[in-house]
């Protein structure tokens, strides 16, 4: 998600009040929860703030509503201001801008943010880099590779649909399987020609592909297309949502949104004990569920190994 225009008033404001804003990463101020409506945004704060206050530090929660306009940031900069936070905890890219541009003396911890190795505020250019952490919102790109290295031994070489704004990310999973000896093929689509890029995974010799959460080129109808289409080809594909694996993805990591908000309690108690969060950098998940699609691994004769597997997974169209 990128920044929105309507900050420029907010951060304005901001800058005026710029001498009531909090210390750096002060132990005995609040620690400001700043997150969206979406559910997995909600139950990662709650998780978090239980986190933290179970450590005796005191939070803050500013939710920011499902609609907003330049009086809204105005109104969610201000109370920024106005708390002193020692740190801002953020979910999403835009909240994360919003924090590190709204009180720019105080470290910002980011979580839930999906392919966080392309948001703006992690740029090479970015003026940001220096007081900015965070949990990912997407399982790391090693654990993704191991994961469809187990179930299909055989797939030496995965495409990856993405868009412009995710050559970072899936330069990330072609290291990670060259590692493994799996070739990445990245296959860039700027969401106008889904469908000649889902037959270029053919014409590139793809034996599966691995979805990433690109809302660029993902909607539900691509998603259709691209599940179909495995189907049709009898060709894996990997995903990082469970509700997509229960549609008819052949398997995926997804997030645990709690273990999530817990994680990033970790990372804003050593900012605040000192630590620069310039050497923590990205984090990805610890902790993140599992799930299979029998009737597809059926259907396009995949056959899974239940010793890797394992009992947590979820199965979905059949074994459950």
């Amino acid at each position: 998600m990128r920044r929105r225009t309507s900050l420029a008033t907010a951060i304005t404001l901001c800058l005026l009040l710029a001498t009531a804003a909090a210390t750096a990463a002060d132990p005995q101020a609040p620690v400001a929860i700043l997150y969206g409506s979406q559910r997995s945004y909600q139950e990662a704060a709650t998780a978090l703030r239980q986190a933290l206050e179970a450590q005796g530090r005191k939070c803050l929660l500013v939710e920011l509503p499902k609609t907003q306009d330049t009086a809204t940031d105005q109104r969610i900069v201000q109370q920024l201001v106005e708390a002193k936070p020692g740190l801002i905890a953020a979910s999403g890219a835009t909240a994360t801008s919003l924090a590190l541009e709204s009180v720019p003396t105080a470290p910002v911890v980011f979580f839930m943010v999906p392919n966080a190795l392309d948001a703006d505020f992690l740029n090479d250019s970015s003026p940001y880099r220096a007081r900015v952490t965070g949990v990912a919102a997407d399982v790391s790109p090693k654990d993704q590779i191991d994961w469809i290295v187990r179930l299909h031994p055989a797939g030496k070489r995965v495409g990856v649909l993405h868009s412009p704004r995710t050559k970072r990310t899936v330069e990330a999973i072609r290291v990670a399987g060259a590692e493994r000896g799996v070739e990445v093929v990245a296959i860039e689509d700027d969401g106008t020609e889904f469908a000649k890029a889902v037959d270029t995974l053919l014409q590139k010799g793809c034996g599966s592909a691995l979805m990433i959460p690109d809302a660029k080129i993902y909607n539900q109808t691509s998603i259709q297309h691209l599940l179909l289409w495995g189907i049709r080809q009898k060709k894996p594909v990997w995903t990082f949502s469970d509700s997509i694996v229960k549609s008819g993805a052949m398997a995926g990591l997804y997030c645990d949104t709690q273990a999530i908000g817990r994680q990033t309690a970790e990372l804003v108690v050593k900012v605040l004990d000192g630590t620069p969060p310039s050497s923590l950098g990205v984090q990805y998940p610890r902790q993140f569920g599992r799930a299979v699609n029998d009737r597809t691994a059926e259907m396009i004769g995949l056959r899974l190994d239940e010793s890797v597997i394992g009992r947590d997974t979820l199965r979905f169209g059949g074994q459950q």
